[in-house]
C-alpha cells in the first residue's frame, strides 16, 4: 500500500496548503475555535488553544476527501464538452500522483505560511489564496458544464450572463465598504490620541492636588475626601492597567468614578485660583481639550465637570469605532470568502465560453444528473405501483 500513499501524497499536500487560507479567514471572523478543539469567547487576546494545528489538519482531511467529489466534476464537466477535453482533464487529474510515483515531489513545505495571525484582518498567504481560487474556478467551471448539458440551450448560457454581469456591483460596493473602513479606523486613531491626551491632563492636574495634601495637612483635614479621590485618580492613571492600545483603553473609564463632585471640583478651584499665593498652580486648558469657548483665557486648578462628561463620551465613542473597525477587519476576511465565490462564477463563465467554442448544438454528452433524477423517478414509481396491488 505504499505505493497508494506515495500517489496521494500532492493531492494531500495541495489540501494541507488550501486549509490554511480557510482556517486564517475563519479565524477572521470567530469560526475557527470550533475546528481547533476551543471556543473564543470575543475577549480581547485568546487564553486558550494558541495553535492552529489541530484545526488546520482537521479542514485539511475535509479538503482531501472533497477533492475526489470535485475530480469527478471536473472529469464529467470536461467530457460534456467531448472525448479529448475528457481525456486532457483525465491526465491533469492524475498527472500529479503519477509524477510522485516516479518521484518527482517539489518542496510543498515552502509554500505553507510561516505564520498564522490570531483575530481578525489578515486573509492568508498567497499560495494557500491562490489554491483555493484556482479551486472554486475549477469547480465553477465544471458544475455549469454540467448544469448546461442538462438544458442544451443558449438560454443557459445567456441568463448565466446577466448574472456575471451582477458581479459589477459587488465591486462598486467593495470601494464603498473599503473606503468606510479607512475613515472609521483614522477617527478612532484620532478619538484615541484625544483621550490619551485627556488622560495625561488629569494625571498632571490631580497628582498636584495630590502632592498639596500631603504638604498642607490643614487642607488634607477639611478636604479629607477631595484628597482621598485626587490620589485614587492619580494612581489609576499612573499605572495604566489597560494600556494605550484603542481595543483595551475602551474598558479602562473606571477612573471616572473616583472624581469629585462638581461642587467639590468648584470649591477647589475657587479656593487656589482665588488667592495670591496659590494662583500661579492655576493653569489655562490646552486649546484642543476645551469644551466651548468660554475657557479660553480661564485658568483651573483641576478640570471641569464638563470635561469629565467629554472624556465619558469619548471613551463611548471609542468603544463604538473599535467595535466598527473589528466588524471591518471581520468583514476582510469574509471578504476572502466571497472572493471564492466569485471564483467560482468566473470558472461558470468560462464553463460558457468553452460552450460557445463547440457550439450548444454540439453537446452530445447525456446528462447523468438527468439520468439519475429519471432512474429514481422510475424505481419510486415502480415501487409504489408495485404496493399499490
Amino acid at each position: 500500500m505504499q505505493w497508494f500513499y506515495v500517489f496521494i501524497k500532492p493531492y494531500y499536500w495541495v489540501s494541507f496548503i488550501a486549509s490554511y487560507g480557510v482556517a486564517q479567514n475563519l479565524e477572521g471572523i470567530g469560526w475557527f475555535g470550533y475546528f481547533n478543539n476551543i471556543y473564543e469567547p470575543g475577549i480581547p487576546y485568546p487564553l486558550l488553544n494558541l495553535s492552529p494545528v489541530a484545526g488546520v489538519k482537521a479542514i485539511s482531511l475535509l479538503f482531501f476527501m472533497s477533492f475526489v467529489f470535485m475530480s469527478l466534476m471536473f472529469v464529467r464537466g470536461a467530457f460534456v464538452l467531448g472525448r479529448r477535453p475528457g481525456l486532457a482533464s483525465l491526465l491533469v487529474v492524475f498527472l500529479p500522483g503519477v509524477l510522485s510515483l516516479i518521484g518527482f515531489s517539489p518542496s510543498w513545505w515552502l509554500l505553507i505560511p510561516e505564520e498564522f495571525h490570531l483575530g481578525a484582518g489578515y486573509i492568508g498567504g498567497f499560495w494557500s489564496s491562490g489554491i483555493n481560487f484556482l479551486i472554486a474556478f475549477g469547480f465553477g467551471w465544471s458544475a455549469v458544464l454540467m448544469l448546461a448539458n442538462c438544458f442544451k440551450s443558449p438560454k443557459f448560457k445567456h441568463g448565466y450572463d446577466h448574472l456575471w454581469c451582477m458581479l459589477s456591483l459587488v465591486g462598486c460596493m467593495y470601494l464603498v465598504v473599503d473606503s468606510q473602513a479607512k475613515s472609521d479606523r483614522e477617527q478612532m486613531l484620532e478619538t484615541n490620541k484625544l483621550l490619551g491626551d485627556y488622560l495625561q491632563f488629569y494625571k498632571g492636574r490631580y497628582q498636584n492636588l495630590k502632592e498639596y495634601c500631603l504638604v498642607d495637612a490643614s487642607f488634607a483635614k477639611d478636604e479629607k475626601a477631595v484628597c482621598k479621590s485626587a490620589a485614587k485618580v492619580f494612581s489609576i492613571l499612573s499605572f495604566n492597567i489597560v494600556g494605550n492600545e484603542p481595543e483595551l483603553r475602551r474598558y479602562g473609564d473606571s477612573w471616572l468614578q473616583s472624581l469629585p463632585e462638581p461642587s467639590d471640583i468648584a470649591r477647589i478651584n475657587t479656593f487656589f485660583c482665588s488667592r495670591a499665593d496659590l494662583n500661579g498652580a492655576c493653569r489655562e486648558t490646552p486649546s484642543h481639550l476645551m469644551v466651548n469657548s468660554q475657557e479660553f483665557g480661564r485658568k483651573d486648578y483641576i478640570p471641569l465637570p464638563d470635561h469629565r462628561e467629554r472624556v465619558g463620551k469619548l471613551y463611548d465613542r471609542l468603544g463604538k469605532l473599535v467595535d466598527k473597525v473589528k466588524l471591518a477587519h471581520e468583514h476582510e476576511n469574509l471578504k476572502y470568502f466571497l472572493f471564492c465565490i466569485i471564483s467560482f462564477l468566473a470558472g461558470g463563465k468560462a464553463a460558457t465560453a468553452s460552450l460557445s467554442l463547440i457550439g450548444e448544438g454540439n453537446m452530445k454528452s447525456r446528462s447523468w444528473l438527468l439520468g439519475a433524477a429519471r432512474l429514481m423517478y422510475f424505481n419510486l414509481w415502480f415501487f409504489l405501483r408495485l404496493r399499490g396491488r
